[in-house]
């Protein structure tokens, strides 16, 4: 799979001659991006299928989204973790820290989605709509401080840096 999405991003970045398109296209178009893209799907899934099963048997919509997303949390970081930013954490003390910025940084955007479905409620609007808005954001912002913030700090071997271009 890696092979070919350097082969993929080597053709585009051959075809292309602005400097500032290609530097678009080699984040974009990376192994890690790609991974985060695919797992993020998963997460989303697993957050919206909980919090529509769980809003649908009549449970508050904003009670709903913290269950939602202490499952899509606990899912996230684990792909993120081993898939994504493939951390190098070890033992209990170590990667109980780095869960626990992980899930600040969630919290940061649960509490945005809490108020976009709260000012949703309060217009009247459609719940299922506002969830999907916040999702948008919320994958965005995650990637954000996760790349930052939480995965960061780990070494880089050069075998891992040839692997993750």
């Amino acid at each position: 799979m890696k092979k070919i999405v350097i082969k993929m991003r080597n053709f585009l970045l051959s075809h292309i001659k602005n400097k500032s398109v290609q530097t678009l296209i080699s984040g974009l178009i990376s192994y890690e991006m790609l991974s985060y893209i695919f797992f993020g799907l998963g997460t989303s899934i697993v957050d919206y299928v909980v919090f529509s099963i769980i809003t649908a048997v009549g449970c508050d919509e904003l009670i709903s989204n913290i269950i939602s997303s202490v499952c899509a949390i606990i899912f996230a970081y684990v792909t993120n973790k081993i898939w994504v930013f493939k951390s190098k954490t070890h033992g209990f003390i170590e990667v109980l820290q780095e869960f626990i910025k992980f899930t600040n940084a969630r919290i940061v955007t649960l509490v945005m989605t809490e108020l976009i479905l709260f000012v949703s409620k309060l217009i009247g609007g459609n719940p299922y709509i506002a969830k999907a808005v916040a999702m948008v954001l919320t994958i965005i912002l995650n990637y954000i401080f996760s790349k930052l913030f939480i995965f960061n700090k780990r070494k880089v071997t050069q075998n891992e840096k040839k692997e993750t271009e």
